[in-house]
């Protein structure tokens, strides 16, 4: 049955940014199969979601947070502003970091790719109606993170900066360390991801640090960032054992 003009009319538009072209088709086609829903943009890297975002004025903005090298929890600051959509992630990324990350900059819920179908647009209604859509142990961590307000008071301004890194941004940093005389080419074999990829997380890196170039990142990690396994990584600090 085509809907009425006035259900069309209040229908939740919807912006959905997928990197992954299949991925996003299939997430078009199911949204727009309910009736409760328009698809108002489609998007694959930040530069078009921004402007797509701020071009249609969705209700609510359906974001996968890994964009090819971009990233995509930073993204979600300037889509608020742009808009007054309230933006969640889909992914399949497990990580509660990157989830709590997400929150903290101001999305509205989590949806795994793994849910079904009709958890993905039970979760679009509520969120387009104002509730949250999280689990009950994100919603504890994120608790106990807004509670506790001087929990970073004892950090230094570039363990701060730090902080800011993704998991991916994190690996990274630590292989421009290990492989210093390396290429970048080598850095991102050695990572298995392309250099395309490698030298977008290097740009964000760059940014979140301060830092101008490799050189500088080298320096920057070697005195600030923490040795997980010295057997594996250079033994910088008297404090590395």
């Amino acid at each position: 049955m085509t809907p009425s003009r006035s259900a069309v009319a209040k229908s939740i538009r919807v912006h959905v940014i997928e990197p992954q072209q299949i991925l996003l088709w299939g997430i078009q086609h199911l949204i727009n199969g309910d009736t409760r829903f328009n698809v108002c943009a489609s998007s694959t890297n930040g530069v078009d979601a921004l402007r797509d975002a701020e071009h249609e004025k969705p209700h609510v903005i359906l974001i996968e947070p890994e964009l090819d090298g971009e990233d995509a929890i930073a993204l979600i600051d300037a889509l608020i502003q742009k808009t007054s959509a309230k933006v969640v992630l889909l992914t399949s990324n497990r990580d509660p970091s990157l989830q709590d990350r997400a929150i903290l900059k101001g999305a509205k819920g989590v949806i795994l790719k793994t849910e079904s179908p009709e958890t993905l647009l039970k979760a679009l209604e509520k969120i387009s109606e104002g509730e949250l859509w999280l689990n009950r142990n994100a919603t504890s961590r994120i608790l106990k993170r807004v509670t506790e307000p001087n929990a970073n008071k004892d950090l230094t301004t570039e363990q701060l900066k730090l902080n800011q890194l993704t998991p991916k941004e994190v690996l990274v940093t630590k292989a421009i360390q290990l492989y210093p005389k390396k290429t970048l080419k080598q850095v991102a074999e050695s990572l298995h991801i392309s250099e395309h990829t490698l030298r977008n997380h290097l740009a964000s890196i760059y940014d979140k640090l301060e830092v101008r170039n490799r050189l500088e990142l080298f320096v920057f990690c070697g005195k600030y960032q923490k040795t997980d396994d010295p057997n594996n990584h250079p033994k910088r600090r008297a404090t590395d054992q």
